[in-house]
């Protein structure tokens, strides 16, 4: 008798349909063209962007455009490249470094434009050094409870006040959102609570942006390190060694990069604020006072010019009796408006408070532990904390504003014991751009003696150390 066979489990499986088979082989089409598609669509769209605001100041002898039949994508992309290097190559010598000394000792004078300098030049500074570890390793942290973990970026060694002032050595980093990770959270953790992930800052991003669903592979830790040694050692074997024509076309590079993007981006925020200003106070005027109906050219800046003046004479003139009077009245008038005395009464304490010269509000910079207890953040006290939220609470407390990173007007009103609040001796300007920075750039210690003057030395010739030297 024959023994009897099993059935085969895929004897009876049926071949999908064509409905199916269509079904698979349009998903099969979408995963191979979507990102290659997103990815040259995003290339073409950064050439067009540049193109079309470089090629237009170039000179037309110098275009081939006006030779050839056709357009060359990348042109004004290829300008820039050159443009950079080049500056790189003028500002890297001595008479480069002295005029960009000088060049930096006028914008010093302009009270908000040296800070928008300062700190956009010393982040660029941070990030184009050599030495620069910012954003190089993804690290799993405890946030924002014990037991409860998520990705965060470091992006280095905590130094100076915040340092001094904390037990532990501590590490910066930055918690970013989901699925918008260019806003999210400074924190300044031990050393020991930050784990070091086996994956690189792209594949930390993938996972952030795509919440969790875009896991990047399992890869083997020893072999990671063993590359990131022979790297190092590859870097200190290059020191001694002049660089080559490439190695030094891309240091004049970032060099150039490190000239023209301050300056470029302390212009253009400047210019972008003027001109919002003056599109909207300059149709206000008569034609007759506008200076275009005498002169061929407008004058940049006259609609803020007529605002500041404007808020001069307003000023004085309220600070007398009719003005005063005036001010009751119209007190008087929108408190009879349900809605409006609401709005206007907010808006106007908020604007005592900060403006007035006895306030408080955003003069201290202070340390608190956030979100828990070991982990440290950046905030700005306020105010004394009044009313029902005082009497509910057990101790005094204060109002802290708790910024988010890199947007610091958006964050969290704490109230924290006043005991649990650690007073730093930075400025606020000084603190926003350390939250603005992502913790890269560090306020000099004052109460440190000569640590604050020996970090601030480290970059005291940021040009020769990204250029590498001639």
């Amino acid at each position: 008798m024959s023994a009897t066979r099993p059935p085969d489990p895929h004897r009876h499986a049926t071949r999908p349909g064509l409905a199916a088979r269509l079904r698979n082989y349009f998903f099969a089409g979408v995963l191979v063209t979507a990102p290659i598609g997103i990815t040259v669509w995003v290339t073409w769209e950064f050439i067009s962007f540049v193109d079309a605001n470089v090629t237009p100041l170039i000179p037309a002898d110098w275009n081939p455009e006006s030779y050839l039949p056709f357009g060359l994508p990348g042109l004004g992309l290829l300008f820039v490249v050159v443009f950079l290097t080049l500056v790189g190559m003028l500002f890297t010598g001595i008479v480069g470094r002295m005029l960009v000394r000088q060049f930096e000792r006028l914008l010093d004078q302009v009270p908000v434009v040296r800070s928008i300098y300062g700190a956009v030049k010393q982040i660029f500074e941070t990030v184009l050094a050599q030495r620069s570890q910012a954003f190089r390793e993804v690290a799993l942290v405890e946030y924002p409870m014990r037991g409860c973990w998520a990705i965060g970026f470091v992006t280095g060694v905590t130094q100076g006040e915040v340092q001094r002032l904390t037990d532990e050595t501590l590490v910066t980093v930055f918690v970013p959102a989901t699925p918008n990770p260019t806003t999210g959270f400074l924190l300044f953790l031990p050393r020991d609570e930050v784990h070091i992930l086996d994956m690189t800052v792209e594949q930390g991003l993938k996972l952030v942006v795509s919440g969790g669903i875009v896991v990047p592979p399992a890869g083997d830790r020893q072999q990671r390190q063993d590359a990131i040694a022979q790297l190092l050692e590859a870097q200190a074997r290059a020191k001694s060694i002049r660089p080559g024509v490439l190695q030094r076309l891309r240091n004049y590079f970032l060099a150039g990069i490190l000239i023209t993007a301050p300056m470029a981006i302390t212009f253009w925020l400047a210019w972008q604020f003027v001109s919002f200003v003056d599109a909207r106070v300059t149709p206000m005027l008569p034609p007759g006072w506008l200076p275009e109906a005498y002169l061929p050219f407008g004058i940049p800046g006259l609609g803020l010019a007529i605002v500041m003046l404007g808020l001069v004479l307003i000023g004085m003139f309220a600070a007398g009796w009719v003005g005063r009077w005036l001010m009751r009245t119209s007190e008087w008038v929108l408190g009879r408006v349900p809605v409006v005395r609401s709005l206007y009464a907010a808006v106007k304490q908020i604007f005592e408070t900060v403006l007035a010269a006895r306030s408080d509000a955003f003069r201290d910079c202070v340390l608190i532990q956030y979100p828990r207890e070991g982990s440290w953040a950046i905030g700005f006290v306020t105010g004394k904390t009044e009313g029902h939220v005082q009497e509910i609470t057990s101790e005094h407390v204060v109002n802290v504003f708790l910024p988010t990173t890199p947007n610091p007007t958006s964050g969290f009103l704490l109230f924290v014991p006043r005991d649990e609040v650690t007073d730093l001796t930075m400025t606020v300007e000084e603190g926003l751009k350390l939250i603005v920075s992502a913790g890269i750039v560090t306020p000099p210690d004052r109460k440190a003696g000569d640590t604050g003057a020996a970090i601030g030395a480290q970059m005291s010739d940021p040009l020769e150390t990204v250029s590498g030297g001639r």
